[in-house]
């Protein structure tokens, strides 16, 4: 979303006409992280933005049976004076579940017309996920599910049906929010990010078939020694050090560099860590240690996919994306 000297957006409103947007910790929300979100819609958006002091949880909004709180009994712990324009949105570290849709194992968010909304980082955890640890990745989701309520209430948008818009409509889980982008109107990749959207992606494509050749292969073999699973960990190291060689050699777009160099950094992570646990295996074999090498290995691969999605390509997320060799 590109902003100007004239307090402007790209979602079509001068910035100074929108309405401006609170902040509400609830509970144990952090103070600092409502303030960074603020501090970046102000700045990335020249949304005029505040935050307003931190509410407590209210007992009666939680659901003992389903140990999730009530997101419609949270939103009810925000106010504004009567005919106060502004939007003010709670922020939450707790699960939550919105009443009107029980079937739901969860929300992200809910809004409510009278411009309050409330958004939940819980789900957002990359740990709670199992991927590695990355706060990063945790705030960009949190700025995402934010900018949706901020679109539609403060700048009066619609839902979206382009799952790249970041007021898309179908949320069901983090690898969505994780497609979304940061532009209420995505446009067609075009230029050199669809050149690295097409080679990347065709890159991505081979190694699925080659991975998957490869877990067959072992499949017919089997991997019931000791010998076997350092045989078949080996080969899955050299298949990624390949994968990612040909990655490295698609240009990025420019704009897309620290991303894509962010998304080969964590790749080379993961190699030498197998690298360095495979050594130590062949040296002192152990089985909580082969499990270990097996978990982390997932926990790379969740969040190689989640970069891979936050770049647009659905391609390179298939191919990370351990479930794709269980099917």
């Amino acid at each position: 979303m590109t902003v100007g000297a004239a307090r402007t957006s790209t979602a079509g409103a001068a910035a100074d006409s929108v309405a401006p947007v609170y902040f509400v910790p609830i509970g144990s929300f952090p103070q600092r992280d409502a303030a960074a979100l603020a501090s970046y819609f102000d700045h990335r958006f020249l949304l005029r933005t505040g935050v307003l002091p931190t509410e407590a949880l209210p007992g009666a909004a939680f659901d003992r049976r389903r140990r999730q709180y009530v997101a419609d009994k949270l939103i009810g712990v925000l106010h504004k004076p009567a005919g106060d324009p502004r939007v003010v949105i709670g922020l939450t570290t707790e699960d939550m579940y919105w009443a009107a849709k029980p079937s739901w194992r969860y929300t992200f968010s809910i809004r409510s017309p009278q411009g309050f909304a409330v958004v939940s980082s819980a789900r957002m955890e990359p740990e709670a996920q199992g991927l590695l640890s990355d706060p990063g990745l945790r705030m960009r989701r949190l700025r995402k599910m934010v900018l949706k309520d901020i679109g539609v209430l403060a700048y009066g948008r619609s839902p979206s049906h382009d799952p790249r818009s970041a007021l898309y409509d179908a949320i069901l889980g983090p690898d969505d929010v994780d497609y979304m982008s940061t532009d209420f109107d995505p446009q067609a990749p075009a230029g050199a990010r669809l050149r690295w959207l097409e080679r990347a992606g065709g890159v991505c494509l081979r190694g699925v078939s080659r991975g998957k050749a490869l877990i067959a292969r072992f499949i017919v073999t089997g991997v019931g020694t000791r010998a076997d699973f350092l045989e078949f960990a080996n080969e899955s190291i050299v298949l990624d050090e390949r994968e990612r060689t040909k990655l490295a050699a698609v240009p990025p777009a420019a704009e897309d560099r620290a991303s894509v160099g962010a998304l080969l950094a964590l790749y080379r992570r993961e190699v030498r860590a197998d690298r360095s646990a495979v050594a130590r295996l062949r040296i002192r074999w152990s089985m909580a240690a082969a499990q270990r090498l097996v978990q982390d290995d997932v926990r790379y691969a969740l969040s190689l996919k989640s970069n891979a999605l936050e770049l647009g390509s659905r391609s390179c997320a298939r191919y990370f994306d351990p479930a794709t060799y269980s099917r």
